[in-house]
C-alpha cells in the first residue's frame, strides 16, 4: 500500500491553544472556541473551532492530531546562548557550594579561561558532535530556535572556528541557529593591559566574518571587569558599518550605563540587566530595545538578585527569556527558564510563556515569521501534555513535550525525535 504523504496537518481539541500577541486571526463569530489548527505547506492556514474547521476540510488529506487535554503553543526561541564550547566545569559547583568566588575558582584554574582552553584545543568535528548532542536535548525540550554566540575561543582563529562550527551545525540540525559573534566576550589573559589592542584584533575579524556570512549580530559584555562603555561603543560603531546587527551583554554585575548605550545604538537587545534602573528601561523602550532576560544566570550563581521584570514591564519594553546555555549555566530547557521567570521574577505564566516565544523572536528580528501562532505564520509549535499553561511552571522540572512540529513537519513525536 502506497503511503501517501498528507497535505497538512489539523491538531483538533486542544484545551488550552496559546497563540501570542497575534494581530491577523480574528474569530468567524462571537464566541467562536479557538481550539483548532490548520497547517499547510509548512504555514498556518486556519485557526478556529474544530468542529467547524474539520468539516471545511476533506480529512482523508490532512493529518489529524486530537489534542484533548494538551496545550499547543508556540516553539521556544532560545536567544541567548553560548552553544558551542568544549570541556566540562561540573566540578566548579562543589566549589561554589563550599564559598569560593568566581575570582577564587578561576585562580584555581576554572572559570572562562578553562572553557577557553579546551575550546581551543577541541577540534571542530568534537565541537559539532557536542553541538549536535545539546541541540538534541533543546529539541526535545521544546526549543525550535537558537541564537548561538562564539566567545569562548577569543583569538581570531578559535572564533572563526566556532563560528563556522556554529553555520555547520545550522545545515545539519533541524532547530533553526542564528550566529552571533562575540569575540569581545572578556579579555584573554594574553591580553591583559592591552584592551584596545585586544578589541582592535577583534574588530579586524569584522570584514572577514561579514563576507564570508558567519555571524548575523555582533554582541559584547559591557560591565564591571568586562569591556567598558567607551570601548563597546567603538566596537558597535565599527560592527554596524560592517552591516552586522548589535546585542549587548549589559549591566549584569554593576550599572555602568550599558543598557543606556544599547538604546542609544539602538541595538536588538540588552541581555541580563540585573543592574539596570528605570531610565535604562525608559530608554530601551523608547529605542525598541528587547530586554533579554536570563533568570538561570543569578540562579547557578546561587544569587538572591533578578532582573526586575516589573520595571520593564511598567516601562513598556519587549520582554524575552533566555536560558544563557554555557559551561556556567548548563541549562538547555526553555520551560525550566519559564518557571524561574514566574518563581523568581514575579512574571505570570502567560507573560513568561510570550517573553519565550514571541519575546526572543522579536530580539532576532524575526517576529513576523516565528513566535506566534498567527495566520500565514510559519508552523514552528509544541503540544504539551499538560492540560494548560499554567501546568508548565506548576509541573516545575517537567519536560511536558509531546510533539514538536518545525516548518509544519513532526519532529518530535510522543517525546522522541523522528527519524
Amino acid at each position: 500500500m502506497l503511503n501517501i504523504e498528507k497535505e497538512g496537518i489539523i491538531l483538533s481539541d486542544i484545551s488550552d491553544l496559546f497563540l501570542g500577541p497575534i494581530t491577523k486571526y480574528e474569530p468567524i463569530y462571537t464566541g467562536e472556541k479557538t481550539d483548532c489548527l490548520v497547517i499547510h505547506k509548512g504555514k498556518i492556514e486556519a485557526i478556529g473551532e474544530t468542529s467547524r474547521l474539520l468539516a471545511e476540510y476533506t480529512r482523508q488529506d490532512y493529518e489529524i492530531i486530537h489534542c484533548n487535554k494538551k496545550t499547543v503553543c508556540p516553539g521556544f526561541v532560545d536567544s541567548h546562548t553560548h552553544l558551542v564550547f568544549a570541556g566540562d566545569r561540573s566540578h566548579e559547583l562543589t566549589l561554589k557550594i563550599q564559598g569560593n568566588s568566581y575570582q577564587e575558582i578561576a585562580q584555581k584554574g576554572g572559570g572562562i579561561m578553562f572553557s577557553v582552553k579546551k575550546t581551543r584545543e577541541a577540534s571542530k568535528e568534537e565541537l559539532i558532535q557536542l553541538g549536535l548532542t545539546r541541540l538534541d536535548k533543546m529539541l526535545l525540550h521544546g526549543t525550535t530556535t537558537v541564537e548561538a554566540k562564539s566567545g569562548y575561543g577569543l583569538n581570531p582563529d578559535a572564533e572563526i572556528k566556532i563560528l563556522e562550527v556554529i553555520n555547520e551545525l545550522n545545515e545539519k540540525h533541524p532547530i533553526d541557529i542564528i550566529p552571533t559573534f562575540l569575540g569581545c566576550h572578556i579579555m584573554p589573559e594574553d591580553f591583559v593591559g592591552n584592551q584596545w589592542e585586544y578589541i582592535e584584533s577583534m574588530m579586524q575579524l569584522l570584514p572577514i566574518i561579514k563576507n564570508r556570512n558567519l555571524a548575523e549580530f555582533v554582541d559584547i559584555w559591557t560591565d564591571l571587569g568586562a569591556f567598558t562603555t567607551e570601548e563597546s561603543k567603538v566596537f558597535l560603531e565599527e560592527s554596524e558599518k560592517q552591516g552586522f546587527k548589535l546585542r549587548v551583554h549589559a549591566d549584569e554585575m554593576d550599572n555602568v550605563g550599558a543598557a543606556l548605550m544599547a538604546a542609544e545604538m539602538k541595538a536588538a537587545s540588552a541581555d541580563h540587566l540585573l543592574k539596570a534602573e528605570a531610565v535604562s528601561a525608559r530608554s530601551m523602550a523608547d529605542a525598541g530595545v528587547v530586554a533579554n532576560l536570563l533568570p538561570g544566570t543569578p540562579f547557578v550563581l546561587m544569587s538572591k538578585h533578578y532582573a526586575n521584570y516589573q520595571m520593564f514591564k511598567d516601562a513598556g519594553v519587549t520582554v524575552a527569556l533566555s536560558t544563557d546555555f554555557n559551561p556556567n549555566c548548563y541549562i538547555l530547557d526553555m520551560q525550566t527558564i519559564v518557571g524561574l521567570g514566574c518563581f523568581m521574577m514575579k512574571m505570570l505564566p502567560e507573560e513568561a510563556l510570550e517573553a519565550a516565544t514571541y519575546g526572543g523572536a522579536v530580539s532576532l528580528n524575526r517576529e513576523n515569521e516565528i513566535g506566534l501562532l498567527d495566520l500565514e505564520m510559519k508552523a514552528d509549535l509544541l503540544i504539551l501534555d499538560a492540560p494548560n499553561i499554567d501546568s508548565i511552571p506548576y509541573q516545575f522540572g517537567t519536560n511536558h513535550v509531546n510533539t514538536v512540529i518545525k516548518s509544519g513537519k513532526i519532529i518530535v513525536k510522543n517525546g522522541e525525535k523522528s527519524e
